[in-house]
């Protein structure tokens, strides 16, 4: 099953401007793609939930993309964009 991309919110819209090109378009991109075909291999903020995710991208994990995962809808949002690299 694959879930839907629901786009970026909030603060992510803003930082996904202040992104590299060639990081938008590499590691960023292949990560959402595989999120939204395996987006429960990601880790989950808090224990005991499952809505709020976290994934990281990059060559060495420089950057972490936090999500929603809606079950209901299938859908995939992402809220926050943190690039260190």
């Amino acid at each position: 099953m694959s879930y839907k991309f629901d786009g970026f919110h909030g603060r992510a819209l803003y930082e996904l401007n202040g992104l590299p090109e060639e990081v938008r378009d590499g590691p960023l991109l292949e990560q959402l793609i595989e999120l939204l075909h395996n987006p429960w291999d990601a880790v989950v903020e808090r224990p005991g939930q499952s809505v709020v995710r976290h994934a990281f991208f990059g060559d060495n994990s420089q950057g972490m993309l936090t999500f929603i995962l809606n079950e209901e809808t299938q859908t995939l949002r992402i809220i926050d964009i943190l690039w260190a690299g």
